[in-house]
C-alpha cells in the first residue's frame, strides 16, 4: 500500500477510505493533491477485495476547494498542470468501477462540490455549508450541477456564489441526505456500504456505467471543451481578486 503526500489511504475489508489531508490548509486542492487523490482512487481499482470507496477529510472541513495561497503564486504552467490533474480526478471518481461514497463532515467549496456532484452516494452534516464561490474570485464554475439541481438551482449556485447548508442541498437534491451528528453521518455510510458490499460487482460497475453513458450523451462535462473562462484567469478582476483576498479586504471589480 503507497503512502501519500496530502491523502490518506486506509482498506479495512472489502472498504477503502481515502480521506483529504491538508488540515492545515482545509483540504484545499493543488497539483499534488489532485495527483495524490488518483493514486488512491488508482490503487483501490486494481484492488480486487475492494467493493466501495469512501471520500472524507481531516480536521474540520471536507475540502475548502482551490488553495489560494498557492494559486497567487502559480504560473501558467502551473495551472495547466493542475487542471490536467483535476479533470482526471473528477472524471476519475464518476467513471471509477466502484461506487464512490462521499462523508461531508463539515464545509466543501468549488472542488469540494465538484467531487461531491461526482461521487454516487454523499451524505452531509445539515451545519456543512456548500458553495461555488469562483465568481467571486473572478472566475466561473460553468454549469456546474446543471444536471444535478437544475437550471435555476445551478444559476442560483453559480452565478450568486452563495452558501447552502447541507439541509438545504438535500431539499435541492444536490445530495443524499443529510443528518445533525458525526455518529448519524458514520451510521448512513455504514449502512450504505453494508448494501453495497454484497452485491454483484459487475452488475454494480455497469450501472454506473450506464448512468455515466446518459450523462456524457446529455453533455454532463462538455463546457470542459468550450472556451468559456479561459481568459479570466489573467484579468485585472482576477488579480484584485487574488490581492484582496491577501490584503483580507472585499474586492473592487471594473469588469478588465
Amino acid at each position: 500500500m503507497a503512502t501519500y503526500e496530502t491523502q490518506r489511504y486506509e482498506k479495512a475489508a472489502s472498504v477503502a477510505r481515502i480521506t483529504f489531508n491538508r488540515p492545515e490548509r482545509r483540504n484545499a486542492t493543488n497539483i499534488q493533491f489532485y495527483k495524490d487523490l488518483l493514486g488512491c482512487l488508482d490503487e483501490a481499482a486494481d484492488d480486487p477485495e475492494v467493493r466501495v470507496i469512501v471520500l472524507g477529510g481531516v480536521g474540520p472541513v471536507f475540502c475548502a476547494g482551490q488553495d489560494l495561497k498557492w494559486s497567487s503564486q502559480a504560473t501558467a504552467d502551473d495551472f495547466q498542470q493542475y487542471n490536467t490533474y483535476l479533470k482526471r480526478a473528477w472524471d476519475r471518481i464518476r467513471r471509477h468501477p466502484k461506487p464512490v461514497i462521499a462523508r461531508v463532515h463539515g464545509d466543501a467549496f468549488g472542488g469540494g462540490m465538484y467531487m461531491i456532484s461526482r461521487s454516487d452516494l454523499v451524505v452531509a452534516k445539515k451545519t456543512a455549508r456548500m458553495a461555488m464561490r469562483e465568481i467571486n474570485t473572478g472566475e466561473q464554475s460553468g454549469g456546474t450541477h446543471l444536471f444535478t439541481v437544475g437550471r435555476a438551482r445551478a444559476m442560483e449556485l453559480n452565478l450568486l456564489g452563495r452558501y447552502i447548508s447541507g439541509e438545504e442541498a438535500e431539499r435541492w437534491n444536490l445530495i443524499n441526505k443529510a443528518v445533525d451528528t458525526d455518529d448519524e453521518l458514520d451510521a448512513q455510510v455504514q449502512d450504505w456500504v453494508d448494501q453495497l458490499v454484497v452485491l454483484p460487482p459487475l452488475g454494480v460497475k455497469e450501472t454506473k456505467e450506464a448512468t455515466n453513458f446518459l450523462l456524457d450523451a446529455a453533455g454532463f462535462d462538455l463546457h470542459w471543451n468550450a472556451p468559456f473562462g479561459r481568459t479570466l484567469r489573467y484579468t485585472e478582476d482576477r488579480m484584485e481578486a487574488k490581492r484582496a483576498w491577501v490584503e483580507k479586504r472585499k474586492p473592487v471589480f471594473k469588469g478588465r
